[in-house]
Protein backbone atom coordinates (compact mmCIF):
# COMPACT_ATOMS: atom_id res chain seq x y z
CA UNK A 1 0.00 0.00 0.00
CA UNK A 2 1.44 3.60 -0.95
CA UNK A 3 -0.15 6.06 1.17
CA UNK A 4 -0.59 9.76 -0.24
CA UNK A 5 -2.06 11.66 2.69
CA UNK A 6 0.90 12.67 4.43
CA UNK A 7 2.32 14.56 1.49
CA UNK A 8 -0.28 17.39 1.94
CA UNK A 9 0.38 20.43 3.50
CA UNK A 10 0.48 20.79 7.32
CA UNK A 11 -2.04 22.56 9.13
CA UNK A 12 -0.89 26.23 10.77
CA UNK A 13 1.51 25.35 13.51
CA UNK A 14 2.33 21.61 13.19
CA UNK A 15 6.04 20.53 12.34
CA UNK A 16 5.10 16.94 12.28
CA UNK A 17 2.13 15.00 11.29
CA UNK A 18 2.36 10.79 11.32
CA UNK A 19 0.58 8.57 10.03
CA UNK A 20 -0.81 5.01 10.08
CA UNK A 21 -1.85 4.38 6.36
CA UNK A 22 -3.79 7.16 5.69
CA UNK A 23 -4.90 8.13 8.92
CA UNK A 24 -3.23 10.84 10.99
CA UNK A 25 -2.62 9.03 14.06
CA UNK A 26 -0.01 12.09 15.82
CA UNK A 27 1.02 15.78 15.33
CA UNK A 28 2.89 18.17 17.11
CA UNK A 29 4.42 21.72 16.88
CA UNK A 30 7.17 21.78 19.01
CA UNK A 31 10.99 21.92 17.65
CA UNK A 32 13.91 20.67 16.58
CA UNK A 33 14.01 16.61 17.49
CA UNK A 34 11.05 16.89 20.42
CA UNK A 35 8.22 16.14 18.17
CA UNK A 36 9.93 12.64 16.62
CA UNK A 37 11.15 11.75 21.11
CA UNK A 38 7.43 12.55 21.60
CA UNK A 39 6.23 10.16 18.92
CA UNK A 40 8.64 7.33 20.12
CA UNK A 41 6.52 7.26 23.41
CA UNK A 42 3.28 7.38 21.77
CA UNK A 43 4.28 4.03 19.37
CA UNK A 44 5.38 1.88 22.23
CA UNK A 45 1.74 1.47 23.15
CA UNK A 46 -0.15 2.47 20.07
CA UNK A 47 -1.67 -0.86 18.18
CA UNK A 48 -2.20 -2.48 14.81
CA UNK A 49 0.49 -0.17 12.63
CA UNK A 50 0.86 -1.26 9.38
CA UNK A 51 2.16 1.40 7.41
CA UNK A 52 3.92 4.43 9.39
CA UNK A 53 4.30 8.02 6.97
CA UNK A 54 5.64 11.26 8.32
CA UNK A 55 5.48 14.40 7.30
CA UNK A 56 8.05 16.81 8.67
CA UNK A 57 9.04 20.55 8.31
CA UNK A 58 13.14 19.71 8.66
CA UNK A 59 14.98 16.78 8.81
CA UNK A 60 18.51 16.33 9.43
CA UNK A 61 20.50 13.24 10.29
CA UNK A 62 19.28 13.08 13.41
CA UNK A 63 15.50 12.55 12.31
CA UNK A 64 16.42 10.24 9.79
CA UNK A 65 18.42 7.88 12.77
CA UNK A 66 15.22 8.47 14.69
CA UNK A 67 12.40 7.93 11.85
CA UNK A 68 14.28 4.72 10.67
CA UNK A 69 14.47 3.62 14.21
CA UNK A 70 10.64 3.81 14.62
CA UNK A 71 10.06 1.80 11.27
CA UNK A 72 8.67 4.70 9.54
CA UNK A 73 8.41 3.77 5.51
CA UNK A 74 7.44 7.04 3.89
CA UNK A 75 9.13 10.63 4.47
CA UNK A 76 8.24 13.81 3.16
CA UNK A 77 10.34 17.12 4.33
CA UNK A 78 9.53 20.34 3.40
CA UNK A 79 13.67 20.53 3.87
CA UNK A 80 16.22 18.11 4.06
CA UNK A 81 19.67 17.76 4.52
CA UNK A 82 21.87 15.51 2.40
CA UNK A 83 23.56 13.80 4.73
CA UNK A 84 19.88 12.44 5.90
CA UNK A 85 19.22 11.56 2.25
CA UNK A 86 23.15 9.95 1.98
CA UNK A 87 22.16 7.87 5.26
CA UNK A 88 18.49 6.56 4.53
CA UNK A 89 19.89 5.37 0.89
CA UNK A 90 22.72 3.19 2.54
CA UNK A 91 21.07 2.25 5.92
CA UNK A 92 17.46 2.40 4.78
CA UNK A 93 16.94 1.47 1.80
CA UNK A 94 13.47 -0.09 2.16
CA UNK A 95 12.46 3.92 3.21
CA UNK A 96 10.80 6.27 0.68
CA UNK A 97 11.81 9.63 0.55
CA UNK A 98 10.31 12.92 -1.36
CA UNK A 99 11.30 16.84 0.09
CA UNK A 100 10.47 19.82 -1.53
CA UNK A 101 14.14 21.67 -0.77
CA UNK A 102 17.24 19.85 0.17
CA UNK A 103 20.70 21.62 1.50
CA UNK A 104 24.28 19.98 2.19
CA UNK A 105 23.72 19.93 6.31
CA UNK A 106 21.10 21.59 8.73
CA UNK A 107 23.24 24.14 10.51
CA UNK A 108 23.02 22.58 14.04
CA UNK A 109 25.62 20.64 16.20
CA UNK A 110 23.86 17.43 16.22
CA UNK A 111 24.10 17.27 12.39
CA UNK A 112 28.04 17.77 12.58
CA UNK A 113 28.11 15.74 15.33
CA UNK A 114 26.67 12.52 13.36
CA UNK A 115 28.33 13.32 10.15
CA UNK A 116 30.41 10.59 9.51
CA UNK A 117 28.88 8.02 12.11
CA UNK A 118 26.96 5.39 10.47
CA UNK A 119 26.42 3.01 13.66
CA UNK A 120 22.34 3.28 14.05
CA UNK A 121 22.91 2.36 17.98
CA UNK A 122 26.00 4.59 18.59
CA UNK A 123 23.74 7.56 17.01
CA UNK A 124 20.76 7.36 18.66
CA UNK A 125 22.81 7.06 22.18
CA UNK A 126 24.77 10.88 21.27
CA UNK A 127 21.21 12.09 20.17
CA UNK A 128 19.73 11.36 23.09
CA UNK A 129 22.58 12.16 25.70
CA UNK A 130 22.47 15.73 23.72
CA UNK A 131 18.42 15.92 24.04
CA UNK A 132 19.33 15.37 28.16
CA UNK A 133 17.20 12.25 27.27
CA UNK A 134 18.97 9.79 29.84
CA UNK A 135 18.68 7.84 32.85
CA UNK A 136 22.28 8.59 34.34
CA UNK A 137 23.48 11.25 37.00
CA UNK A 138 26.77 13.36 36.35
CA UNK A 139 29.74 12.25 37.89
CA UNK A 140 32.60 14.57 39.38
CA UNK A 141 36.13 13.35 40.72
CA UNK A 142 38.39 16.47 42.24
CA UNK A 143 41.94 15.80 43.78
CA UNK A 144 40.91 12.36 45.33
CA UNK A 145 43.49 10.65 47.19
CA UNK A 146 43.25 7.47 49.08
CA UNK A 147 46.03 4.93 50.54
CA UNK A 148 44.69 2.22 49.11
CA UNK A 149 46.55 1.27 45.77
CA UNK A 150 47.97 4.93 45.52
CA UNK A 151 45.16 6.97 44.64
CA UNK A 152 46.77 10.37 44.02
CA UNK A 153 44.70 13.16 42.68
CA UNK A 154 42.18 11.05 40.79
CA UNK A 155 39.99 13.87 38.63
CA UNK A 156 37.55 13.47 36.14
CA UNK A 157 34.14 14.49 34.88
CA UNK A 158 31.07 12.42 33.41
CA UNK A 159 27.95 14.08 32.07
CA UNK A 160 24.57 11.82 32.59
CA UNK A 161 24.91 9.31 30.16
CA UNK A 162 28.34 8.81 29.48
CA UNK A 163 30.77 5.72 29.79
CA UNK A 164 33.83 5.36 31.01
CA UNK A 165 36.24 2.13 30.94
CA UNK A 166 38.64 1.97 33.77
CA UNK A 167 41.93 0.06 33.03
CA UNK A 168 45.37 -0.31 34.88
CA UNK A 169 47.55 -2.55 36.26
CA UNK A 170 46.91 -4.76 39.13
CA UNK A 171 47.32 -2.97 42.54
CA UNK A 172 46.67 0.30 41.13
CA UNK A 173 43.96 0.75 42.59
CA UNK A 174 41.16 0.20 40.26
CA UNK A 175 38.38 -1.26 42.61
CA UNK A 176 39.17 0.90 45.25
CA UNK A 177 38.43 3.70 42.99
CA UNK A 178 35.27 2.14 42.03
CA UNK A 179 34.59 1.35 46.27
CA UNK A 180 34.81 5.75 46.70
CA UNK A 181 32.57 6.13 44.13
CA UNK A 182 30.16 3.67 45.48
CA UNK A 183 30.68 5.80 48.42
CA UNK A 184 31.87 2.58 50.39
CA UNK A 185 35.22 4.18 51.16
CA UNK A 186 35.94 7.77 51.88
CA UNK A 187 38.34 9.75 50.35
CA UNK A 188 41.54 10.81 52.46
CA UNK A 189 41.38 14.03 50.52
CA UNK A 190 39.47 15.47 47.88
CA UNK A 191 36.22 15.32 46.52
CA UNK A 192 33.52 12.83 44.46
CA UNK A 193 30.04 14.51 43.66
CA UNK A 194 27.08 12.19 42.01
CA UNK A 195 24.71 14.30 40.87
CA UNK A 196 26.17 17.23 42.47
CA UNK A 197 25.43 15.39 45.76
CA UNK A 198 28.58 13.49 47.97
CA UNK A 199 29.09 9.81 47.25
CA UNK A 200 26.95 7.97 49.53
CA UNK A 201 25.40 10.63 50.51
CA UNK A 202 22.32 9.70 46.93
CA UNK A 203 18.83 8.60 47.21
CA UNK A 204 18.71 4.58 47.52
CA UNK A 205 19.03 3.14 44.64
CA UNK A 206 20.73 5.50 42.10
CA UNK A 207 23.56 3.72 42.54
CA UNK A 208 24.42 0.11 41.26
CA UNK A 209 27.50 -1.74 42.37
CA UNK A 210 28.33 -5.20 41.72
CA UNK A 211 31.98 -5.90 43.03
CA UNK A 212 34.34 -8.42 41.65
CA UNK A 213 32.45 -12.20 42.19
CA UNK A 214 35.89 -13.37 44.59
CA UNK A 215 34.13 -10.57 47.02
CA UNK A 216 30.72 -10.78 46.97
CA UNK A 217 28.81 -12.15 50.47
CA UNK A 218 26.85 -15.18 50.34
CA UNK A 219 23.21 -14.23 50.99
CA UNK A 220 21.15 -16.82 52.48
CA UNK A 221 18.27 -16.06 49.89
CA UNK A 222 16.51 -17.18 46.94
CA UNK A 223 17.92 -15.73 43.56
CA UNK A 224 14.56 -14.25 43.13
CA UNK A 225 14.73 -12.35 46.67
CA UNK A 226 18.13 -11.32 45.58
CA UNK A 227 16.87 -9.80 42.39
CA UNK A 228 13.99 -8.05 44.51
CA UNK A 229 16.54 -6.13 46.63
CA UNK A 230 17.05 -3.43 43.36
CA UNK A 231 13.59 -2.99 43.54
CA UNK A 232 11.72 -0.01 44.66
CA UNK A 233 9.34 -0.62 47.45
CA UNK A 234 6.74 0.96 45.82
CA UNK A 235 6.83 -1.16 42.58
CA UNK A 236 3.50 -2.81 41.36
CA UNK A 237 4.16 -5.75 39.45
CA UNK A 238 7.42 -6.52 41.43
CA UNK A 239 7.40 -10.41 40.10
CA UNK A 240 7.12 -8.97 36.65
CA UNK A 241 10.09 -6.63 37.32
CA UNK A 242 12.24 -9.51 38.78
CA UNK A 243 11.52 -12.13 36.16
CA UNK A 244 12.31 -9.70 33.05
CA UNK A 245 15.71 -9.01 34.86
CA UNK A 246 16.63 -12.35 35.10
CA UNK A 247 15.39 -12.80 31.64
CA UNK A 248 17.84 -10.48 30.13
CA UNK A 249 20.95 -12.08 31.33
CA UNK A 250 18.84 -15.64 30.56
CA UNK A 251 19.10 -16.43 34.73
CA UNK A 252 15.24 -17.24 35.07
CA UNK A 253 15.46 -20.40 35.46
CA UNK A 254 17.63 -20.11 38.54
CA UNK A 255 14.81 -17.81 40.42
CA UNK A 256 14.22 -20.38 42.89
CA UNK A 257 17.84 -21.70 43.26
CA UNK A 258 19.83 -20.48 46.89
CA UNK A 259 22.19 -17.62 46.11
CA UNK A 260 24.74 -19.12 47.66
CA UNK A 261 24.93 -22.11 46.00
CA UNK A 262 25.51 -20.43 42.53
CA UNK A 263 28.49 -20.82 40.82
CA UNK A 264 30.73 -17.59 40.99
CA UNK A 265 29.62 -17.20 37.25
CA UNK A 266 26.01 -17.50 38.03
CA UNK A 267 26.02 -15.25 41.14
CA UNK A 268 27.41 -12.53 38.88
CA UNK A 269 24.86 -12.55 36.30
CA UNK A 270 22.02 -12.83 38.99
CA UNK A 271 24.22 -9.55 40.34
CA UNK A 272 23.73 -7.87 37.14
CA UNK A 273 20.20 -8.52 37.16
CA UNK A 274 19.36 -7.14 40.61
CA UNK A 275 21.15 -3.25 38.96
CA UNK A 276 18.76 -4.24 35.97
CA UNK A 277 15.56 -4.45 38.40
CA UNK A 278 17.42 -1.29 40.31
CA UNK A 279 17.03 0.83 37.13
CA UNK A 280 20.53 2.82 38.50
CA UNK A 281 21.12 5.74 37.29
CA UNK A 282 25.18 4.92 38.12
CA UNK A 283 26.30 1.27 37.32
CA UNK A 284 29.76 0.49 38.38
CA UNK A 285 30.91 -3.03 37.31
CA UNK A 286 34.07 -4.06 38.86
CA UNK A 287 35.32 -6.60 36.31
CA UNK A 288 31.81 -7.99 35.39
CA UNK A 289 32.78 -10.84 33.13
CA UNK A 290 35.81 -12.18 34.85
CA UNK A 291 34.39 -15.40 35.94
CA UNK A 292 32.27 -16.04 32.86
CA UNK A 293 32.50 -18.29 30.01
CA UNK A 294 32.84 -16.95 26.21
CA UNK A 295 28.94 -17.26 26.11
CA UNK A 296 28.37 -15.60 29.20
CA UNK A 297 30.85 -12.76 28.51
CA UNK A 298 29.09 -12.06 25.10
CA UNK A 299 25.62 -11.51 27.29
CA UNK A 300 27.10 -9.12 29.62
CA UNK A 301 28.46 -7.28 26.29
CA UNK A 302 25.36 -7.40 24.77
CA UNK A 303 23.59 -5.82 28.21
CA UNK A 304 26.10 -3.29 28.60
CA UNK A 305 25.59 -2.00 24.77
CA UNK A 306 21.90 -2.37 25.33
CA UNK A 307 21.67 0.01 28.19
CA UNK A 308 23.66 2.82 26.19
CA UNK A 309 20.22 2.52 23.72
CA UNK A 310 17.49 2.38 26.28
CA UNK A 311 17.96 3.25 30.21
CA UNK A 312 20.81 4.97 29.22
CA UNK A 313 22.50 5.27 32.74
CA UNK A 314 26.10 6.26 33.21
CA UNK A 315 27.95 3.42 33.45
CA UNK A 316 32.13 2.77 34.56
CA UNK A 317 33.60 -0.30 34.06
CA UNK A 318 36.67 -1.78 35.64
CA UNK A 319 38.28 -4.35 32.72
CA UNK A 320 41.14 -6.55 31.37
CA UNK A 321 38.60 -8.12 28.91
CA UNK A 322 38.99 -7.66 25.13
CA UNK A 323 35.54 -7.82 24.39
CA UNK A 324 34.58 -4.92 27.01
CA UNK A 325 37.53 -3.19 26.18
CA UNK A 326 36.42 -3.44 22.14
CA UNK A 327 32.87 -1.70 22.79
CA UNK A 328 33.43 2.00 21.06
CA UNK A 329 33.34 5.10 21.62
CA UNK A 330 34.08 4.58 25.43
CA UNK A 331 35.86 7.57 27.15
CA UNK A 332 38.80 5.80 29.10
CA UNK A 333 40.31 6.13 32.20
CA UNK A 334 43.93 4.13 32.61
CA UNK A 335 45.13 4.53 36.35
CA UNK A 336 49.11 4.24 37.38
CA UNK A 337 49.60 6.08 34.18
CA UNK A 338 51.94 9.48 34.35
CA UNK A 339 49.94 12.80 33.68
Amino acid sequence: MNPTSYRAPLEQNVSLAVFNNDECIFTSGKKWLHPLFDLEIFLQSFQNKSVLSVHDTAIGKAAAVLLSRMGVTFIHAELISRLALSYLEQCCPNVRVTYTHAVDRLMCATEAQLKNLTDSDEMYYLIRQRAKLTQGVSVCLEQVNHPFGNLHDISFSLAPGDRLMVTGENGTGKTTLLSLIAGILKPASGSILIDGVEAGKQKKRTVGYIPQFTTQPHFSLSVSEVVALGLDPHTKNKQKEIEQALERTSSLHLASRDFATLSGGEKQKVSVSRCLAQHAKLLLLDEPTASLDRENKQMVVDIVRSLTVTEIPTIIIVTHDPALSSLERWKTFCLGEDA
